[in-house]
């Protein structure tokens, strides 16, 4: 069996000293002149030295942690702000710890008790609930940062979507094209302020007008998309009438459920009925007829939201910012 390599072999065969090599290892490079580094670099990949995380953490306040608290990692949207939080710390000292709630609050807080637990030095969170309150658990001087989705009041930062605003946009179209009711399908808002950006964008928008907005809560959708013959039971007569409508779904999963079921039911789109929505996945311009929708961008947001943990991490001044990521309205022929 080989000796395991130590910081004291790598400190000899670089002719530098122990603190210099755990200033490296640590990311602290002031005053060590790039030869320095490239030689202690390359001799770290010559003997493939990997540093003992558990004794560093113990010589210093930090454990090179991260927690990740997700709600679904089913979902298309979420796996794809994991894939920009993991490309964005790959480069760095941290290690992930991911955690899914599966959509249960108990779970979540459980999980988040788990981070917590590990000592982690930061916690990138997408909540399941609104309320601060719920969130009591979190030492107030733990650097969190919200994604998607934020609490009231905002007392981590955040990082989400443009949601009032494509949700305004995508309104506007609605008016144009002469539609006279539109049917909001939505998992409950109540939790979300995803959601209630989305609704309060509709809202502004057709406020005056002779427009009709009706509500359709489903379940939350687990999975890429959702089926559920209550869907087609809660939104079949709006299709059967005479007056003109568009449903619009609030994330992927609702968006591809509702194009299939009316596709199963012979319903025409946009014909009979319109079909617009948030494209989580992305695939909105391969279902036919070509989805009008709104495309987000989770893994700018994912990254965003881990450049910003590091920082706060690291610079020990964290504000409760808002960042907006802009997403894209997409026009085909689903409206």
């Amino acid at each position: 069996m080989n000796k395991k390599v130590t910081i004291n072999d790598i400190a000899k065969l670089t002719g530098v000293s122990k603190s210099t090599i755990s200033n490296f290892l640590n990311g602290k490079f002031e005053g060590m002149s790039e030869k320095t580094r490239n030689r202690i670099q390359d001799k770290i990949k010559e003997l493939d030295y990997r540093p003992n995380r558990q004794a560093r953490a113990l010589k210093s306040s930090y454990s090179s942690l991260i927690g990740i608290s997700v709600t679904d990692i089913s979902n298309l949207y979420t796996s794809r702000l994991l894939k920009g939080m993991m490309e964005r710390l790959q480069n760095t000292k941290y290690h992930t710890i991911i955690m899914n709630s599966d959509l249960d609050k108990e779970y979540e807080r459980y999980n988040i008790e788990k981070l917590l637990d590990e000592k982690v030095d930061g916690i990138i969170i997408q909540p399941l609930s609104s309320e601060s309150t719920d969130y009591k658990v979190i030492d107030a001087s733990l650097p969190i940062v919200q994604v998607d989705r934020y609490l009231q009041p905002l007392i981590w930062p955040a990082v989400v979507s443009d949601n009032l605003e494509q949700s305004q946009l995508l309104a506007e179209k609605i008016k144009e094209g002469g539609y006279q009711r539109i049917v909001v399908l939505t998992p409950p808002m109540l939790n979300s302020s995803t959601r209630l950006s989305r609704y309060e964008g509709i809202k502004q928008v057709i406020k005056g007008s002779k427009i009709e907005i009706e509500e359709i809560y489903t379940e939350e959708v687990q999975g890429v998309f959702s089926t559920s013959q209550k869907i087609w039971n809660n939104i079949r007569d709006f299709c059967e009438d005479d007056i003109k409508t568009v449903i619009y779904a609030f994330n992927g999963g609702l968006l591809y459920g509702v194009v299939k079921i009316l596709n199963d039911k012979n319903i025409s789109i946009p014909e009979q009925v319109g079909v617009v929505g948030y494209d989580d996945g992305a695939l909105g311009e391969l279902i036919s007829p070509g989805l009008t929708s709104i495309v987000q961008d989770p893994i700018k947001i994912g990254y965003q939201a881990a450049d910003l943990l590091v920082n706060n991490i690291e610079s020990k001044k964290p504000k409760a910012e808002l960042i907006v990521v802009e997403s894209e309205l997409k026009i085909r022929n689903s409206l």
